[in-house]
């Protein structure tokens, strides 16, 4: 690496260090330019506002609920007014709603403007612009949840602070930066993936701890989802099966109120409520005995020897945490040996930017946005099938020989997959394509010469499987029955079966549906699933179909029709035109047996992503010579990733479900007047 770069400096066909340290300066100088010129408009726009020294009258108006509502009003005014300030003296977490009504110009009776918030410790909240038309004569601020004391400051044409933000100027700065380090025609991308180079190394690190460090801070934003595990028992399950382990049985200690015993039909929601019966709200119920029905791998390994050394419960969004961190580096891992393995003509820039977009895309987004007990079990999984799927990868070395230690180890982590959750057990579908020619071909698999490797991918199946097997058998009655259908939630599971009619909503809604776009921060929102189904359709707030809300999967799609585009190793192709087979079977299996939510997205992104992933690096093998053709490959995968990773990250605010905005209300519009700057 460092002799390369040496070479590319030298031979010209790279920037030089100091027009790098030139552009760079500038791009610092520029984001300074653009928070006090642009960011900050309102301090540029009001410097020449004269404040009008007026008293309002308090008074109560009754609201469309029947409740009243502190109103302050100010009267002939008779001019115009272009800022106001109004700060209710709020503590920091606390808002206030209020609605500015106005008689103008061009209103004899009050005009009002669309509610706005003002948020405890975000100063920029407390100044609004306000365009009414021409000379205001009278104006009106209706508090509609909030009491105003008297000592609230209301100035009109009140002259604005400046308000710098160094996270802004900081972030405009590495965001230029990044633009034009990753252009199109940059230098960068001759600079070929190679891991075994310590400077890349040093890049790869540096990258993994950013990303980390993002993610554990974004996961701290929803508040309240951090304690949940504190007192609601459906978040509580892995602390019941570790007690449960440790006092030696499978079942619950709690032992279910006779109540929900004498139920004729305890999974029937509406009776259960009809007859106020205690129950466990989404703990699985079988045979008069409380279970977990999700994969109990996470308990055993991270959540009991954390209970056995403190004696204290693991909070779920610490498992998430690491589970997720785990993730980052074996997506980066999997990349690579992908790299390694058949495109090693990869440049590094494309290698980093990946490595950045496909965790968030696949897990992290959602993850961070509710880090709770229902994340962890596929987040655990995601990371072992990511492992799982670089070892095998790397067990292939030249003269058709397979190393049997990674076989085994990537065998042992996708195997935990159904102990984490089952349906990442389709994983091993890519095994099989990987290991094809090894079986049927070159006999180094299910043969006498292979027997070593041979007992090396299946043991850990067979110990793994069989205990996973007996597990659900001793609660359950059968091996295969992991106990999903038999949780205390809102519809009966046990009835609710595979029917035709969900498949087609379950495809649109998971891939096809358009996102909602609004000019209101964050911009993207959720929305409520609508079908014509005459049945029982169960269904949270979506934000999209996942082909519209990351549209880097495009480009999976688009190979998966290109068999050409994947050279001679047949393989290859197998694994892209599989992952968008098996992602749809997935997301087809998700609907029929849960319904459609969007934490199911882990199921299946990954995979798409895999193929988009291959894609991508097939592209830039195939045309590695014809740099017109390249450079418009890299304009394309540059805006769908970037378009990728910004819905990833305003999909975290975007949920109205348990959202940030309500659960962290200063953080949420912290966020808002950095970015809408406007508002």
């Amino acid at each position: 690496m460092k002799i390369n770069i040496r070479k590319a400096i030298t031979s010209g066909s790279c920037a030089a260090p100091k027009k790098y340290g030139i552009i760079l300066g500038v791009f610092l100088v520029l984001s300074v330019i653009l928070e006090l010129f642009v960011f900050n408009y309102k301090w540029i726009d009001s410097g020449s506002s004269t404040p009008i020294p007026l008293t309002p009258a308090r008074t109560t108006e009754s609201g469309f609920d029947g409740k009243a509502k502190s109103v302050l009003v100010f009267k002939d005014i008779d001019t115009e007014i272009k800022y106001i300030r109004i700060s209710p003296g709020l503590k920091k977490g606390e808002t206030a709603k209020i609605t500015v009504s106005a008689i103008d110009e061009a209103n004899s009776g009050y005009l009002s403007a669309p509610e706005h918030v003002i948020a405890g410790g975000v100063k920029a909240s407390e100044y609004l612009r306000l365009h009414f038309s021409g000379e205001v004569k009278s104006l009106k601020i209706v508090f509609n949840d909030f009491e105003p004391d008297s000592a609230t400051i209301t100035e009109l044409n009140t002259k604005v602070p400046l308000m710098v933000s160094w996270i802004r100027i900081l972030f405009v700065f590495l965001l230029m930066s990044a633009i034009y380090i990753l252009r199109p025609g940059s230098p960068v991308y001759k600079i070929k993936t190679d891991l075994t180079h310590g400077r890349q190394k040093i890049a790869c690190i540096i990258l993994f701890l950013v990303m980390s460090v993002s993610y554990s801070s974004i996961s701290k934003w929803n508040t309240t989802a951090l304690h949940w595990y504190k007192d609601n028992a459906n978040h509580q399950q892995y602390y019941s099966v570790i007690e449960a382990f440790r006092s030696g049985q499978l079942s619950y200690i709690e032992e279910p109120s006779d109540e929900l015993k004498a139920l004729d039909n305890p999974y029937d929601y509406s009776e259960r409520y009809r007859k106020g019966v205690k129950f466990k709200w989404d703990n699985a119920y079988y045979n008069g005995k409380y279970y977990s029905y999700f994969g109990v791998a996470p308990a055993i390994l991270l959540y009991l020897p954390y209970n056995l050394i403190t004696g204290e419960n693991l909070p779920n969004s610490t498992a998430l945490c690491i589970f997720g961190i785990l993730t980052i580096l074996g997506i980066m891992l999997l990349l690579w040996e992908i790299i390694k393995k058949w495109y090693r003509n990869t440049p590094f820039a494309v290698y980093l930017l990946l490595s950045a977009v496909i965790p968030f895309a696949s897990a992290l987004a959602y993850a961070a946005y509710k880090p709770d007990f229902y994340m962890v079990p596929p987040m655990a999984a995601l990371m072992f099938a990511s492992f799982g799927l670089a070892l095998w990868i790397s067990a292939e070395e030249p003269e058709n020989k397979l190393k049997a230690w990674k076989l085994c180890l990537g065998a042992v982590c996708l195997a935990l997959t159904a102990a984490c959750r089952p349906q990442f057990l389709i994983a091993v579908v890519f095994g099989i394509i990987l290991f094809w020619d090894h079986v049927f071909k070159k006999r180094a698999l299910f043969s006498r010469s292979g027997t070593k490797q041979t007992i090396a991918i299946c043991a850990p199946f067979v110990i793994i499987g069989a205990a996973v097997m007996w597990y659900n058998y001793a609660r359950f009655g059968s091996p295969f029955d992991f106990g999903a259908n038999y949780n205390l939630t809102s519809n009966d599971m046990t009835h609710r079966g595979f029917v035709m009619g969900r498949i087609g909503l379950g495809i649109f809604s998971y891939f096809l549906q358009p996102i909602r776009i609004t000019p209101i921060f964050p911009f993207l929102h959720d929305f409520y699933c609508e079908a014509t189904y005459q049945g029982l359709t169960l269904a949270e707030p979506l934000l999209g179909g996942v082909l519209m809300l990351y549209p880097l999967l495009f480009l999976g799609l688009y190979g998966a029709f290109r068999r050409k585009l994947f050279g001679q190793d047949k393989r290859i192709y197998g694994l892209v035109l599989s992952a968008l087979i098996l992602a749809v079977v997935t997301a087809v299996a998700d609907a029929q047996m849960a319904g459609l939510l969007t934490r199911y997205f882990t199921d299946f992104v990954w995979m798409l992503m895999l193929g988009s992933v291959i894609t991508v690096f097939a592209l830039y093998e195939r045309n590695i010579d014809k740099p017109e053709t390249l450079r418009r490959t890299r304009t394309i995968i540059l805006i769908l990733s970037y378009a990728t990773i910004a819905l990833s990250l305003l999909s975290i605010l975007a949920h109205s479900d348990q959202s940030i905005v309500r659960n962290n209300p200063y953080m949420f519009y912290k966020l808002q007047h950095l970015i809408a700057f406007w508002v």
